[in-house]
């Protein structure tokens, strides 16, 4: 019971209006009526009884077979899984020090979100960085620089949609690279975040972004914080001077959940700003010109910092210039996705292949989770806690009324008492030198440049370069601009660049903003451009295994062992643990498999529910069980069948072995058979 399981529709059309099918709706048919059945059209089913449907499925068509003998089409759909056929598109990034990064469930979150599938408010056009906290630090666009743990985890009953990220007694700090690195004077910012203010903490009040733009070593920030208990902000820009102002009687001090946003633009080097807060308590909604600051020298967006001492969530920066209205800001969107408290820790998200959907069953296998898509469309994942607690059921099935035959297996090979869970620990080795140019480029007034390169699908993510002039940066990508060939002076502000790789290309296109040539090259007249790449230390992974028994089924099963399949989504003891005691908890007494129960049909059951099955003439059973598979077919004369598989949640119970006498391993005649063989015995 854990993996993905995607639900498929078959269907046997056979005409209307004196046509068959095969006429109708055959690949060659005509457009008119043909293209109703084409591979890829969106398919939804709906079944029930007594005059009310309810939905059976949602979906895409696969294929379509039509018989010109017997005139029918057969036409196979499969549900939202299909939309996760492309492949997989995952940062690969190794943890700054050695605090997790991500989870399972960050991982699934993020393939679902780059599949069009959202559990929160979704990137914005010209996204530079999203961030959704959905059990990771992990920038969803963007690049992960470094971050303070402290005590840092996720929480799904504190956040604004789905998870969010919850500090410790200590506010936490992520530094993010954007996707594109803008310029002082370039295109503005719209930065934003949902918090959830119901309560207040030790950790604090606070929740601050700060946009750092660099020129080796001159910062220029643009930053603000809002504090939700003294209901108050400040925002400013600091360079050469700097300045702040501050704001009051916002009406954030109440529980509720807020969205907060803050509009930067600029007029040449002088940056305004304009913020903008809804909060759901009272339905409020508040925007404020917040004006000119300082004039910022030149420079280009190095990193982007947030520090929270709130629950937070759907961290993003969007490149905009217009004002936003009211409506945009709120960004209408549709839910896709349910996700489930984070069972897993990563200190690493390694580099994968195959398809999105491939690698979310391997990361629910590796948990012991479930994924799949509902009737309604909407995927749901789900950790093995729902398995140990399995809470109300959700409706009754009994012989006196709906099972028509029902078949109760138990074996002893289901039960597993003695779990070994292998796990991975993944350290940070020192970053290397990837790509380098060996000609000197140049980039013309206005014009844009793209480098491109081929990475190995087995290798880390490598930062976007970062603009010197003087000073070189170490252990990162890095480049140098110059209005000379001989790059005897070099340049900031001129040049803005977007970093992007997608599955074994990296791309990194500069666009130069000036009215002036500009040329990538040293101080010493040779090629600037240089990507390094993120490496894993020697030896690393370290392949480590943990062990759990359950001593009274071992007592009373004998051994019965189960080596968890290795993965790389196992990376800690606590992971690894927690594994193997949720296996020893489902699988150390025998759970019987409760197959082939035909019952009266019933649209309402879907997979994974909670049924209870009372069986007082056959099997003598009542229990409570998951809903583990469904068939259900139907022909043209109205005949609905509809058969379940489950697996009891409980086990039978302890065997008394009332009135009888197990036989011994070794029969006692054996002793007399070894003497006469001439075999020593006791």
């Amino acid at each position: 019971m854990n993996g993905s399981a995607a639900a498929e529709l078959r269907l046997d059309l056979t005409g209307a209006d004196g046509k068959s099918a095969a006429q109708l709706y055959s690949p060659y048919a005509p457009h008119s009526t043909g293209d109703i059945a084409r591979p890829g059209q969106s398919v939804t089913h709906s079944w029930g009884l007594a005059g009310e449907t309810l939905p059976g499925f949602r979906g895409s068509i696969r294929d379509r077979a039509a018989d010109s003998g017997t005139g029918t089409v057969a036409v196979s759909a499969l549900d939202g899984a299909e939309k996760l056929r492309d492949a997989a598109r995952l940062p690969a990034v190794l943890s700054a020090n050695a605090n997790p990064i991500a989870s399972g469930t960050w991982v699934v979150d993020h393939l679902l979100r780059e599949a069009g599938i959202h559990s929160a408010p979704p990137p914005r056009a010209d996204c530079t960085l999203y961030a959704s906290m959905h059990g990771g630090v992990v920038p969803d666009v963007g690049f992960y620089r470094d971050h303070t743990h402290n005590s840092l985890t996720y929480r799904r009953d504190r956040a604004p949609w789905e998870i969010a990220a919850m500090p410790g007694s200590q506010p936490f700090t992520v530094r993010w690279d954007p996707r594109t690195r803008t310029t002082v004077g370039g295109r503005g910012l719209f930065v934003e975040f949902w918090v959830d203010r119901t309560s207040l903490a030790a950790s604090g009040n606070r929740v601050e972004m700060k946009l750092v733009f660099q020129a080796d070593n001159s910062i220029n920030d643009i930053y603000f914080w809002f504090d939700f208990s003294e209901d108050q902000m400040n925002i400013g820009a600091t360079g050469t001077g700097g300045s702040v102002k501050g704001d009051a009687a916002m009406g954030i001090r109440f529980a509720s959940v807020y969205h907060v946003g803050v509009h930067w633009t600029w007029s040449g080097r002088t940056p305004s700003a304009r913020y903008f807060i809804t909060g759901s308590a009272f339905d409020t909604y508040r925007e404020t010109d917040m004006g000119a600051f300082t004039e910022l020298g030149f420079s280009q967006l190095n990193y982007i910092e947030m520090s929270s001492a709130l629950p937070i969530e759907a961290v993003q920066v969007s490149l905009r210039e217009n004002r936003m209205t009211r409506q945009e800001f709120t960004q209408a969107w549709t839910r896709g996705a349910v996700l489930d408290q984070i069972t897993s820790e990563l200190r690493a998200i390694p580099p994968v292949q195959g398809s999105a959907w491939d690698v979310i069953t391997s990361v629910a296998k590796a948990e012991q989770a479930t994924a799949e898509f509902d009737p309604y469309g909407v995927c749901r994942y789900r950790n093995n806690t729902r398995f140990t607690t399995p809470g109300q059921t959700f409706n009754q099935v009994t012989s006196a009324r709906e099972i028509a035959s029902l078949r109760v297996s138990e074996a002893i090979d289901s039960i597993r008492n003695t779990i070994d869970v292998p796990y991975q620990l993944y350290t940070t080795g020192t970053p290397a030198e990837r790509f380098t140019e060996t000609t000197v480029r140049s980039i013309g007034a206005f014009q844009t440049m793209t480098f491109t390169y081929d990475y190995d699908v087995s290798e880390y993510d490598s930062p976007p370069p970062v603009v010197y002039a003087t000073t070189l940066p170490t252990n990162t990508s890095r480049v140098r601009f110059s209005p000379t060939l001989n790059g005897q002076l070099g340049i900031h502000g001129s040049i803005e660049s977007t970093t992007e790789r997608d599955g074994a290309t990296l791309r990194v296109t500069f666009r130069n903003l000036s009215s002036s040539t500009c040329f990538i090259v040293t101080s010493g007249g040779l090629p600037s451009l240089s990507i390094w790449s993120q490496r894993l230390a020697m030896n690393s992974p370290t392949r480590l295994s943990t062990r759990r028994y359950d001593t009274t089924s071992r007592t009373r099963y004998g051994a019965q062992v189960y080596q968890v399949p290795a993965t790389p989504w196992i990376q800690t003891l606590g992971t690894a643990g927690r594994i193997a005691n949720y296996l020893l908890s489902v699988a150390a007494q025998p759970l019987p498999v409760i197959g082939d129960i035909e019952i009266l049909p019933d649209p309402r059951i879907t997979l994974g529910d909670l049924v209870r099955v009372v069986d007082d003439i056959g099997a003598a059973l009542d229990t409570s069980a998951w809903v583990i598979g469904i068939r259900t077919s139907g022909d043209n004369t109205g005949r609905i069948r509809q058969i379940l598989t489950l697996r009891a949640t409980t086990s039978p119970g302890v065997p008394t072995d009332t009135g009888l006498f197990p036989d011994p391993a070794v029969d006692p005649a054996a002793r007399d058979a070894l003497v006469r063989e001439g075999i020593r015995v006791p």
